[in-house]
């Protein structure tokens, strides 16, 4: 019995220490769930979540670009495309080469994607093609069973439906860059597929169009790979807001069709508020091959064409103002209170100085004669000029040059302005290391010899004398309140002989730019000036024997052709300034574009009809 109650006794303990064993794992174990069900269920929820959820980014729509009336000339288009993300593929090279068997990628596209993939986080995507036809689209979501880390998506691209006549003022848009990250910390630059503005407007008021990024969550499959969206109003992205320009895009589609295939610029400005209807340099390119990637052929096709098209010379281009700057000396003359106009100087085509002989561009019968200063313009006698400068001086001419708004830029709100040169003897010393010469003065009293002057100058140089001297100046955005602009001091009757001299110009029978009824309606009248822009040394010999006409050169060797206008005469609206590249004499090729660009704006204000089938 002993031994029984001992067996007995050890089971009791046994199955007592089993119990107190169970009833603590079972304690631990209840205590552990718990914790993990009741204390941290929220924080287990949420990482269940996060496997099972994510938030992307999504990008705005970029604002688009209109004109003074609301015509699209920058708006977006879209796009299929196919991106990768690095983290979910075990060997990008591999999956390359298994994307490069459904749409073409060549190597250089490859070596491209490596280099993104590098330079970003790798749960950044990466775009492998961002401009995919929809054949190629459909290919690619057919054998995403088979690429892993593929993801095919359909977004936004710029595009310019205007082709290459607003290339130069709006720019384009490309993908940010380091240095763009670097100076800017908006999220939105490190997405691949999110474009900023590189040049022109959509480089200038970028932060306008671009908008703000929004969040959007996700449900995702073990492969990441997502299975639903859950948009939300309140995380949407803000897209852009618009902005308009003061261009008039029928007129600047006028200004290309009357250039054709000729080189050059043109600006039309309201010589009152200073809103800018056309700013154009001619050829342009596409802005869209930069948006979708320009090839190697591409460029080599606009570097090797001599009319450089990729230059934006309307307001980038210095060229020799010639005799539309004689204005100038005009007023610098008139305000110095050192000349007469009634006063004439005799002009036999020739006016020496020391050893040289300076000459008029009139040689044939012994030049012009007696000369005023009123005649001087209308018949644009160089001797004229060359006698007065001396007596003005070109300190005073510098001084009024810039007044007029020559020598500088204007805030246009887009780069690649040069400021021209308006040249004095601190400036060829600082330069040339050289004084100033007598010689000097009398090429720049005929806007030649180190002057130099953009299209755009010259329409606002214009625009101050039409306008009554108020210091207008030009721009491209719309603002909400009207600029003013202060009185320049020049005397109204000085102002008032100089208009009068550029209507003889084009209106009087003589005058170097005369054309009867030019704007197309009798009685409507115009002012201008020509200019005939050396571009060549012409030697005694050649001069002695036969100077060659602009035909008998090659194109880089002709002339400029250079107009400046305004219209109404009377009630001064419009003023252009235009220069044709190597279009040979000041008379012929850029009259006729600045007559086309003023009629044209004319008949928009309802102050000329539209011929039948125009408008």
């Amino acid at each position: 019995m002993s031994d029984n109650d001992d067996h007995k006794a050890m089971l009791t303990r046994r199955t007592a220490m089993l119990s107190a064993g169970g009833g603590t794992v079972f304690s631990i174990l209840a205590a552990r769930l718990y914790y993990l069900q009741v204390t941290r269920s929220q924080d287990y929820q949420a990482l269940s979540e996060n496997n099972r959820f994510n938030y992307k980014i999504t990008l705005p729509s970029r604002g688009a670009i209109r004109d003074r009336f609301g015509e699209d000339i920058a708006v977006n288009k879209q796009n299929y495309r196919v991106l990768i993300v690095p983290e979910q593929v075990d060997d990008l090279h591999e999956t390359l080469n298994a994307i490069g068997g459904v749409i073409e990628l060549s190597d250089s596209q490859k070596n491209r994607i490596v280099q993104d993939s590098r330079r970003h986080a790798r749960f950044v995507p990466v775009v492998v093609d961002g401009f995919l036809s929809w054949e190629e689209f459909t290919r690619v979501n057919l054998r995403l069973p088979d690429l892993p880390g593929v993801v095919p998506d359909v977004g936004e691209r710029r595009y310019y439906p205007s082709g290459d006549e607003f290339s130069h003022i709006l720019g384009f848009v490309g993908r940010a860059g380091p240095g763009d990250i670097k100076e800017d910390d908006d999220p939105m630059l490190l997405q691949p597929t999110f474009y900023i503005g590189k040049t022109g407007v959509e480089a200038a008021v970028d932060k306008t169009l671009r908008g703000a990024s929004g969040e959007l969550k996700v449900e995702v499959n073990a492969r990441g790979r997502i299975v639903r969206e859950f948009p939300n109003p309140e995380t949407q992205a803000q897209s852009g807001q618009d902005v308009w320009l003061t261009i008039n895009k029928t007129m600047q589609s006028k200004a290309a069709e009357l250039f054709g295939e000729e080189s050059g610029g043109a600006a039309v400005m309201d010589v009152q508020t200073g809103e800018v209807h056309t700013l154009i340099s001619m050829p342009g390119f596409d802005n869209n091959l930069f948006v979708s990637g320009l090839t190697q052929s591409d460029m080599d096709r606009m570097n090797s064409d001599e009319k450089r098209p990729q230059f934006n010379k309307v307001i980038g281009g210095g060229y020799p103002p010639a005799s539309t700057f004689k204005m100038t000396v005009m007023l610098a003359a008139l305000e110095s209170g050192l000349i007469d106009p009634a006063e004439t100087v005799y002009c036999n085509s020739r006016y020496p100085l020391g050893n040289r002989v300076f000459n008029c561009w009139k040689r044939r019968g012994g030049g012009h004669g007696a000369m005023n200063m009123f005649n001087a313009l209308k018949h644009s006698c160089d001797i004229y000029f060359y006698d007065i400068i001396r007596k003005v001086g070109m300190d005073k001419l510098r001084e009024t040059a810039l007044r007029l708004g020559l020598g500088q830029v204007f805030d246009l709100g887009i780069s690649g302005q040069i400021n021209g040169i308006v040249p004095d003897d601190a400036w060829k010393r600082g330069q040339l290391g050289e004084p100033w010469r007598t010689g000097d003065s009398l090429n720049a009293s005929i806007g030649q010899g180190f002057v130099l002057v953009t299209p755009l100058q010259l329409a606002v140089m214009t625009a101050r004398i039409a306008n009554g001297a108020k210091s207008v100046s030009p721009y491209l955005v719309i603002k909400d309140k009207a600029p003013q602009f202060p009185d320049l001091g020049f005397n109204p009757e000085h102002l008032a002989f100089i208009q009068s001299a550029m209507r003889a110009v084009t209106e009087e029978p003589g005058g170097t730019a005369y054309a009867p009824n030019a704007l197309g309606l009798r009685g409507l009248e115009m002012a201008g000036k020509t200019g005939t822009g050396q571009v060549r040394g012409i030697s005694a010999a050649e001069r002695a024997t036969r100077i060659r006409n602009n035909r008998e050169l090659p194109w880089k060797l002709r002339d400029h052709s250079i107009f400046v206008g305004y219209a109404p005469f009377d009630a001064p609206r419009y003023s252009v300034g235009v220069i044709v590249e190597h279009g040979g004499s000041g008379a012929k090729k850029a009259p006729a574009i600045a007559r086309g660009l003023l009629r044209y704006a004319l008949q928009k204000d309802g102050l000329i009809p539209f011929d039948k089938g125009e408008g």
